[in-house]
């Protein structure tokens, strides 16, 4: 079959064709994978045949062929030819499709890191706090975390924080770190691990409501069209926070020590700093991470020096070694997967650690931490986590 002409791609999803001469009886091989594909005739006349095709194509100097699919496409010169060959953009296409299954499986790991590294450091702290005070443990932790972050980050080249960006950095680490995570380490010298990571699970509820607010003052009110919460919302957080109540109406929160109702405010704290990050001019990618660790532990050590916190004997292997986990994967390795989660997902996706890591907290505490977790416990979480499904949900 002889063609004269043929209707070819559309050059927007042709890349620049390349030229080919050909002597009698040259050959000119390729396989399509897909891709969009165009070849003309220059020259002189060329066969062509396509596997899974029934009928060969002769092209003549000036006849195009053209079209998608896959199979192997040979060319022989019929006389002295030059065929030009614009091939489809499949390379680009493929090389997006390895970017989007990169980043998928990005997401699944960093949540995997949320779920299970998260969940656990509840059980370390308390096992850190055998033999360690609890904010020289929490400022050990990460300004160790930090400085080792902070140091394979400058030798990979990443600029030094300005200024600006390390007063940001410090905000940020008072929020998310002294109080969100400080008060959690102190809580935990009279509540169990469960107990902490239920009670840290409201973050997400806190965060709704605080957006809410902001987005609220910032419109100027309803009335300036500002998003109302919705009846769904609502319900949410009444939810999640009958949940929280139990937990402390049923006698878990209950403790001699006044200090126990700390943890109360660490989430609140957290939502505050998770939202103040978005808008404050932080250092790029993990740089804001190392940064803020560092300046949280900073202060966190200056409180225990502050409070007189001392060791009344030389630290255990099980509270050094719990302490290494907290510095290494509870610290450089989850913030870092939290912070790719908060640039990459939105954040019901970043915040969803919340409703997973009080099961995985109750169970290692039941499990490897001799706790015990009553029915009450095991309810809240459940209330908890529907209150925020019921929230994250769109």
């Amino acid at each position: 079959m002889k063609l004269t002409s043929l209707v070819s791609e559309p050059p927007s999803r042709l890349l620049e064709a390349s030229r080919i001469d050909l002597g009698k009886g040259g050959l000119w091989t390729h396989r399509l994978r897909g891709g969009p594909l165009r070849l003309s005739c220059t020259a002189g006349a060329v066969w062509i045949t396509r596997e899974g095709e029934p009928e060969d194509v002769v092209l003549e100097a000036g006849a195009s062929y053209g079209g998608e699919g896959r199979g192997l496409l040979v060319v022989e010169a019929l006389e002295p030819a030059q065929i030009a060959v614009a091939r489809g953009e499949a390379a680009k296409t493929a090389r997006a499709a390895l970017a989007r299954a990169r980043g998928s499986w990005l997401v699944l790991l960093s949540l995997l890191a949320l779920y299970v590294i998260w969940g656990s450091t509840y059980l370390a702290v308390s096992v850190a706090l055998e033999t360690l005070p609890p904010f020289l443990l929490a400022g050990t932790r990460f300004m160790t975390a930090g400085a080792l972050l902070y140091g394979v980050l400058r030798l990979r080249g990443a600029p030094r924080p300005t200024l600006r960006q390390w007063g940001a950095a410090a905000r940020v680490g008072v929020l998310l770190l002294v109080f969100g995570n400080g008060l959690v380490v102190v809580s935990q010298q009279w509540v169990s691990s469960g107990v902490a990571a239920v009670v840290v699970s409201t973050m997400p509820l806190w965060l709704a409501l605080f957006a809410t607010a902001r987005g609220r003052g910032a419109a100027g009110g309803a009335a300036a069209g500002a998003p109302e919460v919705s009846r769904r919302e609502w319900i949410g957080l009444l939810v999640g926070f009958a949940g929280a109540a139990l937990l402390h109406l049923g006698g878990d929160l209950r403790a001699a020590h006044a200090g126990a109702l700390l943890i109360l405010l660490a989430p609140v704290s957290w939502a505050l700093g998770s939202l103040y990050s978005r808008s404050l001019p932080l250092p790029e990618g993990p740089m804001a991470v190392a940064a803020e660790m560092l300046a949280g532990g900073a202060v966190m050590l200056g409180v225990s020096a502050l409070s007189g916190e001392h060791l009344a004997a030389a630290p255990s292997s099980r509270s050094l070694l719990a302490l290494a986990y907290l510095a290494v994967f509870g610290s450089i390795v989850a913030l870092s997967a939290y912070t790719y989660l908060l640039r990459s997902t939105r954040p019901a996706i970043a915040t969803s650690y919340a409703y997973v890591n009080p099961i995985v907290a109750i169970a290692l505490g039941v499990l490897l931490g001799g706790e015990r977790a009553s029915a009450t416990t095991w309810a809240a979480a459940a209330i908890v986590g529907a209150g925020v499904v019921i929230v994250s949900r769109r």
